[in-house]
């Protein structure tokens, strides 16, 4: 089977543990050709970099493709229309039988719609990863990018759609209320991760336990990411120091904006137990998430909590409404505001919570809902 990715309202950037990367992959290991179809931008130690048109295959048999947005008035206005060249003939090269959009915020998708038009025996899918946290925080942003320019593109479509997948319950309701998306055409596609086999979760864990001097009676905390105001790591490192009985330590992982250097480096480095170990590539990241007990997301949502779910880890994070409705099995704490941080690193230091009971309940999501295998499966029905 011929399997096209298009991701022109992203970044695909390769080594990541994203929703593209890990879906095209496990696409390639199920026996399939895989094409993904990204813009021609990428992430590059935590910033976005363009990278001009590019045609080449990874390391896994993907093949990528880059795609620069055509110029249009102003690179404001270029990157809000999304319209790229050749995207057409590109899918007529090469005569997928299965087409996923990755959103359809882009004004080339009425190219996807034309193909879908003359080829109807594709299957062509699409999923949302709009939100009220990422998406239309000011009124011309909600008004005319979205309430008018992607729902007119979103309608365009729908018709052609075998499914319109969601990947949490915010997307769920940003796509009914500003795109008009009819509740009974949306799936619950969650974003996912990749259970490890025992003896590879264990030596990872053991890897990197060792390399941070973690005792068998210390537990592991983790946070990454884009170190914004936006992650609450400041509000995060100033609950850990309120609890000093706590007996571990806090790995931090990822890039720490300018803006934000003054405020998180001497919270560090005040306390002996937290250890910032700057940006990792994905296979990195992954082992660190094997080792850690507890990964702490209290602020903005993150893809990296669903692959810490998938490596066992229990989860410390704001109660969402994408991971409230979906990821909860009793494995998750909760916590709106540093003061909940702090009573929980405190019932962890009295031994008050079970960590391996909510471990065991990230296992158990990783199984029945997360897996990319079972994902990937619902793309070849």
């Amino acid at each position: 089977m011929k399997i096209a990715h298009i991701g022109l309202a992203s970044y695909f950037t390769e080594n990541m543990t994203y929703q593209d990367n890990q879906l095209t992959n496990q696409n390639v290991l199920d026996g399939h050709e895989v094409l993904m179809i990204s813009n021609a931008s990428k992430y590059e130690g935590g910033k976005v970099v363009e990278t001009g048109y590019e045609d080449f295959y990874l390391e896994n048999g993907v093949r990528l493709v880059r795609l620069p947005y055509r110029k249009i008035l102003s690179r404001s206005v270029s990157e809000k229309l999304r319209v790229v060249d050749g995207l057409y003939d590109l899918l007529e090269g090469f005569e997928p039988d299965v087409i996923m959009s990755h959103n359809l915020a882009y004004w080339s998708v009425l190219d996807v719609i034309r193909y879908k038009k003359d080829h109807p025996e594709v299957k062509l899918y699409a999923d949302t990863h709009t939100s009220v946290y990422n998406s239309g925080r000011n009124w011309l942003s909600l008004n005319i990018q979205h309430r008018m320019l992607y729902r007119y593109l979103t309608h365009r479509a729908l018709p052609y759609l075998e499914k319109y997948f969601y990947v949490g319950a915010t997307e769920r309701e940003f796509s009914k209320e500003n795109y008009g998306v009819p509740a009974e055409r949306m799936e619950y596609f969650p974003l996912g991760g990749n259970p490890l086999e025992k003896d590879v979760y264990l030596e990872n864990r053991a890897k990197r336990r060792g390399e941070l001097a973690v005792a068998d009676d210390e537990v592991l905390l983790l946070h990454s990411g884009k170190l914004d105001a936006l992650k609450r790591t400041k509000e995060l490192l100033q609950a850990f120091a309120a609890v000093p009985e706590l007996k571990g330590k806090l790995a931090i992982i990822g890039s720490i904006p300018e803006t934000e250097k003054e405020t998180l480096l001497p919270l560090m480095e005040s306390d002996e137990r937290v250890v910032y170990l700057g940006w990792k590539q994905a296979p990195e990241l992954l082992e660190y998430l094997c080792a850690c007990d507890l990964y702490c997301q209290p602020g903005s949502v993150s893809a990296t909590l669903q692959n810490a779910v998938c490596c066992g880890s229990a989860i410390l994070s704001y109660p969402h409404m994408i991971y409230t409705e979906g990821l909860d099995y009793g494995n998750i704490l909760w916590a709106e505001s540093c003061a909940d941080m702090e009573e929980i690193f405190r019932n962890l230091a009295g031994g008050k919570i079970d960590l391996e009971a909510l471990r065991e309940g990230s296992r158990k999501c990783a199984r029945e809902l997360l897996d990319y295998r079972t994902l990937a499966a619902r793309l070849y029905r």
